[in-house]
């Protein structure tokens, strides 16, 4: 499983139970950061916020950060944004952008995401539990906008995780887009204008961060095996 918290909802089964977090692809373990300032065309001497829905795209969190772009302008010397928009809307978001003067890049999707992460300085985003795994591995400070309509608010308990490592901050998504633009705002511009903070929580990543999950599950699953044909 994930997260030792979960172990809880198991006790009564007495089985073993193992802890090694979410597996990521192999990727995860070599990124080249390099590669996604160079494929997308980034400037190597602006930081980098990625704003991502996931592998979907999230049209409230698009809406949330397009209103903000007047004041994202502010940061147009020495910041970049890469926005994930989702395969459907990027013509949409693209279209938000439109009198933006900080330099962006708005895409529908991009399939290298170790890369793009550990190019990013700061990521805003969804909260699902690869997300969360792939920013505790990555060392990139998050700020997580849990999707609100699952009834066990699953992407809440996943960002608390980040949280409690010291490593994100969580911003609720709302009914009203203005209300949680200037939330995220909050946020957002606090981080942006303090390196140390963003360094701080990257590091805090390491507290949660396992990056060894899918070859420990490959190792366990292997022994297992093995006791079986025994």
């Amino acid at each position: 499983m994930q997260f030792e918290d979960t172990a809880k909802y198991f006790n009564n089964h007495k089985i073993k139970i193992n802890v090694f977090g979410c597996p990521l692809r192999s990727s995860f373990q070599n990124p080249q950061p390099e590669k996604a300032i160079e494929k997308i065309k980034l400037d190597k001497n602006k930081k980098i916020l990625l704003i991502t829905g996931a592998s979907s795209g999230s049209q409230s969190i698009n809406e949330a950060v397009c209103l903000l772009m007047d004041k994202l302008d502010d940061f147009a010397n020495d910041w970049q944004i890469v926005h994930l928009a989702g395969r459907k809307n990027p013509e949409q978001v693209t279209s938000m952008y439109e009198k933006a003067k900080i330099k962006h890049s708005v895409l529908g999707y991009y399939d290298e995401m170790p890369d793009l992460l550990a190019a990013a300085d700061l990521v805003v985003g969804r909260s699902g539990a690869v997300s969360v795994a792939e920013f505790a591995v990555a060392g990139v400070p998050s700020i997580c906008i849990p999707y609100p309509h699952h009834k066990d608010r699953q992407q809440y308990l996943n960002a608390e995780k980040l949280v409690e490592a010291g490593a994100a901050c969580i911003v609720e998504d709302l009914p009203d887009k203005k209300e949680t633009a200037n939330s995220l705002w909050d946020k957002l511009s606090g981080l942006m204008n303090d390196s140390q903070k963003r360094l701080k929580m990257a590091d805090s990543c390491k507290k949660i961060a396992k990056p060894n999950a899918s070859i420990e599950i490959a190792k366990t699953l292997i022994k297992i095996a093995e006791n079986i044909r025994i």
